[in-house]
């Protein structure tokens, strides 16, 4: 049978989906959005032939098999359980949830349903990273035993007041917006390995907008709405067999303008990796007495529409989905328990 998709929520990041999902040809059902004029333009834009005010009603409507969840954090746990329910495969954006236990409430659901989850962490489809991964899996660089991830930007709080800056919608600030990212991409590459200690902290340093000076700003700022969620954010995460990770994420900083804002460096004992901007990709290494810097060839691609891919096929029972729930708890572990750290002015176990 055919997968057809429904889709909670037609905002920014669904938007992609449904041009990932349509380019590959598959059905756009129905779509469940309280915005009208949002719904009535995907509408158009797709054909999708139902528009629903309540994510109940798509849930339960016979035609849809796949759900793609893409609303605000708060809602992630409420819409992916009742989707799973309603025995629906489901996508889910990061972050999992707001938090580990509704993280754990989503994998209840997941083995009650016998239904694939499949997390929307699009960055592992990169050619960059695929590249990388590769090289790893090899042993060319040995024990990978340490790592550092960042993303800096000067100024990019989105929507300044709106539902990313709001702990009650979103869970946390830098840290869970575009931490969760950078975390996600080191923990693919080293293979998941079980961390059992976190100490970290964030900041909150820019809570009014009329203190905020910014050039531009994704998503329209919300004059008078809040902000109490953190704008930077650091830690140092350690593993079961002594790996550690090195943590550095801001939405704002009053730091020097990179070019790219984000990359990623693992080390093991004969050679490392090292991503630009989740691109141009690096092997560091030694080759015949010498020191080394290999730059692979990769072919480009489109990574969201690889993430749908991928959703679809695990569905069809062609593949498996290469972003599970269990590894997104793993992520959501990591981002409470720095949270927890920082409020708490201590290292926290996670073992």
């Amino acid at each position: 049978m055919a997968v057809k998709l429904g889709f909670i929520g037609a905002g920014t990041i669904n938007r992609w989906h449904m041009k990932s999902a349509a380019a590959l040809g598959v059905e756009i059902v129905a779509v469940a959005e309280p915005v009208a004029a949002m719904a009535q333009e995907v509408k158009s834009t797709y054909g999708i032939g139902r528009i629903y005010t309540d994510y109940r009603e798509l849930v339960t409507d016979k035609n849809v098999s796949a759900v793609i969840v893409g609303t605000p954090n708060k809602f992630h746990a409420e819409h992916a359980i009742a989707a799973l329910d309603a025995a629906k495969h489901v996508f889910l954006e990061k972050p999992m949830a707001m938090n580990l236990a509704e993280a754990d409430a989503i994998l209840a659901a997941v083995k009650r349903s016998g239904k694939i989850l499949q997390m929307g962490m699009v960055n592992r489809f990169k050619g960059s990273v695929q590249v990388l991964k590769k090289f790893l899996a090899t042993g060319r660089c040995g024990r990978i035993y340490t790592g550092q991830t960042f993303m800096y930007r000067r100024r990019g709080i989105p929507g300044f007041g709106g539902w990313f800056t709001q702990k009650d919608l979103a869970g946390g600030g830098a840290l869970i917006d575009i931490g969760v990212h950078m975390i996600d991409l080191a923990l693919y590459l080293m293979d998941f390995p079980k961390p059992v200690a976190v100490s970290g902290m964030t900041y909150n340093i820019w809570d009014s907008l009329e203190r905020y000076t910014y050039t531009s700003m994704w998503s329209k700022p919300v004059p008078g709405g809040k902000k109490d969620v953190d704008d930077y954010a650091l830690a140092i995460i350690r593993f079961d067999q002594g790996q550690t990770l090195e943590v550095n994420v801001s939405w704002s900083l009053n730091v020097e303008a990179m070019s790219p804002d984000n990359g990623l460096r693992l080390m093991g004992d004969k050679g490392g990796v090292a991503l630009s901007g989740v691109e141009n990709p690096r092997i560091i290494t030694e080759e015949v007495g010498h020191l080394v810097d290999i730059h692979p060839e990769y072919a480009n691609n489109d990574p969201f529409l690889a993430e749908m891919t991928n959703f679809i096929e695990s569905i069809e029972g062609k593949a498996e989905p290469l972003a599970t729930g269990e590894q997104g708890r793993m992520v959501q572990s990591i981002l409470d328990a720095i949270y927890q750290s920082s409020a708490e002015r201590r290292e926290v176990r996670l073992d």
